[in-house]
Formats: structure tokens, C-alpha cells, sequence
């Protein structure tokens, strides 16, 4: 009998084949084996010399990771070189005679313990990240304690976890995982974001059950649905089989007419950019059929550097990515604070990194990071084409006063030389509900949902405990984007949305219902959005937004999505 475990959408498709449930952790140690310490300056040796393999490995898979991932592992070579660690380890071996093993698992195990005890979310999400280091030191001192990789996995696999890390996925053969169940995580996650970018289907907040389910069952992950589903008869594969075959079918179509512009039944057109992380997505941006880049996100160029990049280097950068795109290149300034700290600036711990010193407020601390960054991509925007359309736009704004402080550091020229559009995002409540008020200062506006989302409903997205709250079709959110595009029109200024939700063919009539002009989505997302944009009319996009508006929760607009795709949209 099929058993079917209930979850939500984290990448969508279809993926058929046998569990694999993977438990990571700290490995359990017979700690007597490793008691019998000798000289500790040879063990403290072997740590060191563990120490130095662990932190190439890092850099190794961070130079060849997308940046999202390599984000992740510049800030695991932080917490490799925190002197707090590296003393407290010193000190076991030292002190208390412990071999270079054992102090190791001691301290991550007592590190990440102390981590997961803080009231504060994101560090106590950073256990994940210690239990990683500490797994690859172990790893690196005895090769009897190295862990099953996941590079390793057979093919055919449908791997079911807690939840994974960024560097997780980064690992994983994607040719030979075919769908991806979480018993956490959220469609906002990290993890979703590149299980999406890889092409992989998944489904997160499954619940605990699903780690108690043995490995080598049949399995059929559904990421439209949000469903796996667990010793399937045969009946019900041969269903999934022919609806995972038809909508391969869709999305080749669909690629086939990446490259046409996307008009509504009614004749308006969308355009549909690209989000990048990197120049490499930057580059790929053509080949996916976008109409240009809507948020290309620029802490790729800050991190892991102790000085800034100087003005002639960015504008390189810039010039390079201008001739790369077709429409449209929208940067995104520096977001970075403390809960993603770059060297170069001093930070310090805050309680809230979230609602903290970051992105805009940030750069207002440290006006000439901002002042630089814009210089660079006036000067290459007027070395391009004149008729391409280059936007600079500042993140996580909350009041009109930050705009026109950071107006006041850009300098008045920004209306005596208009080549590059000046915007901001709209991803704090309080920035839509005065989006008129803002709306004379810019020249337009970008919704990012997935923070607007979580500062909407108080949910940390990356605490798997409340992600799941944080959900971009709760009406609140709707209601949000609503007010935002309204003021928007008001005063002739273009919107665009830039979150993860864009990305989803079931959104699209809504978020155009409400008032959107301009989608930016991930790259595997551009073509199969443009399609659904071709068939679909604004009169019936509107219809269906007011009735998600009257809805009070997002499992009703869900519901109200889920009846728009039976009637005829290209998802399921």
C-alpha cells in the first residue's frame, strides 16, 4: 500500500526511484581508542597538519562552487580559523592529554551543542556548519572515521534527510539523485534554491516520520505537489512515469521558444530576466532565453578579500557583464552585515543579525563602499550601448530617510546623469506600506519576496523550526505587493519581482494579477515562466489575485493555484 508523507513544493518535477536516508553528524567515537595521548606537540602536529588539509579542501570546493555555495564554504573557513576553537583544541591536548582525535570531537561536540542551545536562531543554525568542520577534521586525522559521501550516492537515488546543508547539495552526483525529501527546511531555504538551480525535485517539512522510514523503498518524489510518496504500486508509477515524461515534454517546448519574447493572450509583454550570483550566470543569461539580468548580486566580488575591490576593477567587471545582456543589467549594491560579514569591515555580534547593521544601513555606515560601487557601473554603463537598461538598486530599505541619505552620498549628478536607473528593493514591510512615499526618489522598484516574506510573518527562513511560516503566498505578503505595485503605477515607475516565487509557473498569473511588470527568476526557471506568461490573460490574472486577497490564509491560495493549473496551465 502507497504511503504518502505530505510536505510543501521546494524544486519542482518529478523523480522516481529508491530511498536513501541520510543521517549526518558528529561520527560516535570509542573515545579509548584515541585516550592514549604521546607528546602533545606531535598531536597538536596532526591536528595542525589536518587543520591545513581541511582549509584547502575548502577553498578548493569554494573556487568551484556557484557562488551561493561558495559563500557557504568561505564562511565554514571562518569558523575553521576562529582562535576560540583553535585554543580550546590546543588546550585539550595540552592540558588534559588528549590525543589529537580526541580533543577534536570534544570540543566540536561541546561547540556545536553551545551553538544549538542560543535563543538566537542564526547561531544556532551554525551548529550544522561546526559538525560539518569538525566531521572533516576527524576525516583528516583517521581515515577509519571518515563518514559515507554523498558524491558517492548509486543512481537512482531519492535522498531523504533532516534537512541539508548548502554544502550538502554542492556534493551530490545530480545526475544520479533524482529527488530530494527534507524533513525541515523550506522552499526559501538555501537548499532549495540550488536543488531548483540543479534541476532536482524536492519536497521539505515532511516531518520526523520521514527519518524513520528504512532506506531501499520504492519512492516517487512530487515537487509540485509537495508529496513522496513511499512504496508506490504499480499503477500509480506507471501514473507518475507518464506525468513526469509529459512535462519534460512541456519544459523542451518551452526551451524551444526561450528566446521569444513572452506577450500575454492580450498582448502585453513580460519581460523575464535572470537572477545571478556570478559572472558565470551573468554569461549564462543569454543561452536561457532571458530578456536580460534582474538582480545580479555583487557579494561574490567582496567576499573572502581583507580591502575592497578598487573603482577600476568593478567597472571592468560591470563592462564585462553589460556586454553580456540584452535589455536589462539590475545590480544589486553590497548586502552584507553581520549575519554574512565580509573581512574587510569590523563587525561585531549582534543579537539580531537579521534586524541588524546590514545591507543599506550597512553601506550607509561605510559611504564610500557605496559611493565606489556605483561610480564604477555609471562609468561602464556610459562606455555600453545607449539603449540597454542599467539599474543600480539598494537592498533591505525600511525608511524614505535612507534614500535620500544614500542620494545624498551618490551625489545630485544621479539626475544630471541619468545613464544608470537608481531603485531600491522593496523587502522590508514597512518600505511597501510606504511605497508611495518612496516612489519620488526612485526610478523603480524590485520586490525581493523572499525576505519580505520572512520580515512579514517574524520567521527566520533559515531556522527550519519556523521557516515554513514564511511563506510568500500568505495574503499579508500578497497584500504587501499589492500596495507596492499600486504606488508604483501611481507615479509611472516600473516593478519588478526578483524572489524565488517568480520562479514558480503556478505564481505567475498572480503575482501579474497584482500589479508586477517585470519577473526576474532563476535561470533553469526562464524559459517554462515565459511560456506560462504566453498562455495566460491579465482580465483573468487579476480576477484570480483579488480572490487570493480575500483569502486568509496561504494554504487557501494554494488551493486556489492548484484549481487554476487543473483548468489549463502548463504545470500540473
Amino acid at each position: 500500500m502507497t504511503t504518502t508523507l505530505r510536505g510543501l513544493p521546494a524544486a519542482p518535477g518529478i523523480g522516481i526511484g529508491t530511498l536513501i536516508v541520510y543521517r549526518p553528524g558528529l561520527i560516535s567515537l570509542d573515545l579509548a581508542q584515541f585516550e592514549s595521548a604521546g607528546d602533545p606537540h606531535h598531536e597538536w602536529r596532526r591536528f595542525l597538519d589536518a587543520h591545513a588539509r581541511v582549509d584547502a579542501e575548502l577553498e578548493q570546493l569554494g573556487r568551484h562552487a556557484n557562488s551561493l555555495v561558495a559563500e557557504i564554504f568561505a564562511a565554514h573557513r571562518v569558523i575553521l580559523h576562529d582562535q576560540t576553537l583553535l585554543d580550546s583544541i590546543r588546550a585539550a591536548i595540552f592540558d588534559h592529554s588528549r590525543t589529537a582525535v580526541s580533543a577534536t570531537h570534544k570540543v566540536i561536540g561541546e561547540l556545536s551543542d553551545l551553538f544549538r542551545s542560543f535563543e538566537d536562531d542564526y547561531f544556532a543554525g551554525r551548529a550544522m556548519d561546526i559538525l560539518d568542520l569538525g566531521q572533516r577534521l576527524l576525516a583528516q586525522l583517521d581515515i577509519s572515521l571518515s563518514q559515507p559521501h554523498l558524491a558517492h550516492l548509486p543512481p537512482g537515488t531519492i535522498l531523504a534527510a533532516e534537512e541539508l546543508a548548502p554544502t550538502d547539495l554542492a556534493q551530490l552526483p545530480a545526475d544520479h539523485v533524482q529527488g530530494i525529501a527534507l524533513a525541515r527546511s523550506t522552499p526559501t531555504a538555501h537548499s532549495a534554491i540550488l536543488a531548483r538551480a540543479l534541476g532536482i525535485p524536492s519536497v521539505c517539512t515532511l516531518g520526523h516520520g520521514l527519518l524513520q522510514q528504512p532506506s531501499g523503498r520504492p519512492a516517487v518524489v512530487d515537487g509540485y505537489a509537495g508529496h513522496l510518496l513511499l512504496d508506490v504500486d504499480e499503477a500509480e508509477l506507471n501514473r507518475y512515469s507518464d506525468l513526469r515524461r509529459r512535462h519534460l515534454d512541456q519544459d523542451a517546448a518551452a526551451l524551444a521558444h526561450a528566446h521569444t519574447p513572452a506577450h500575454t493572450l492580450d498582448g502585453v509583454w513580460v519581460p523575464v530576466y535572470a537572477n545571478a550570483n556570478s559572472p558565470q550566470e551573468v554569461a549564462q543569461n543569454r543561452a536561457a532565453g532571458a530578456d536580460g539580468v534582474g538582480l545580479l548580486r555583487t557579494e561574490y566580488f567582496f567576499r573572502g578579500r581583507m580591502t575592497p575591490p578598487a573603482c577600476a576593477e568593478q567597472e571592468a567587471a560591470y563592462a564585462e557583464f553589460i556586454g553580456q545582456v540584452d535589455r536589462q543589467l539590475t545590480v544589486r549594491a553590497l548586502d552584507t552585515g553581520g549575519d554574512k560579514p565580509v573581512p574587510f569591515i569590523a563587525h561585531h555580534r549582534e543579537d539580531n543579525p537579521f534586524l541588524g547593521l546590514r545591507g543599506v544601513r550597512l553601506l550607509l555606515e561605510e559611504p564610500e563602499l557605496l559611493r565606489t560601487q556605483y561610480r564604477a557601473l555609471q562609468s561602464a554603463a556610459r562606455r555600453g550601448p545607449p539603449e540597454l537598461d542599467v539599474r543600480f538598486m539598494l537592498p533591505m530599505i525600511s525608511t524614505v530617510e535612507e534614500v535620500l541619505a544614500a542620494r545624498a552620498i551618490l551625489g545630485e549628478p544621479l539626475d544630471e546623469l541619468p545613464r544608470v536607473k537608481f531603485g531600491v528593493m522593496i523587502e522590508v514591510p514597512s518600505a511597501a506600506l510606504v511605497a508611495h512615499s518612496l516612489a519620488p526618489h526612485v526610478d523603480f522598484f524590485s520586490i525581493g519576496t523572499n525576505d519580505l516574506a520572512q520580515y512579514t510573518l517574524a520567521s527566520d527562513r533559515t531556522n527550519s523550526a519556523v521557516a515554513m511560516l514564511a511563506d510568500p503566498l500568505h495574503p499579508a505578503v500578497l497584500q504587501l505587493i499589492q500596495l507596492t505595485c499600486v504606488a508604483a503605477l501611481a507615479h509611472g515607475k516600473p516593478v519588478s519581482l526578483c524572489g524565488e516565487i517568480g520562479g514558480d509557473p503556478a505564481a505567475v498569473p498572480l503575482l501579474l494579477g497584482l500589479g508586477v511588470q517585470e519577473l526576474s527568476v532563476p535561470l533553469p526557471a526562464v524559459a517554462v515562466v515565459k511560456e506560462t506568461v504566453r498562455q495566460i490573460d491579465l482580465a483573468d490574472c487579476r480576477r484570480l489575485a483579488a480572490a487570493a486577497l480575500a483569502c486568509a490564509r496561504a494554504a487557501e491560495v494554494r488551493q486556489l493555484l492548484r484549481a487554476g493549473q487543473s483548468a489549463g496551465s502548463i504545470t500540473p
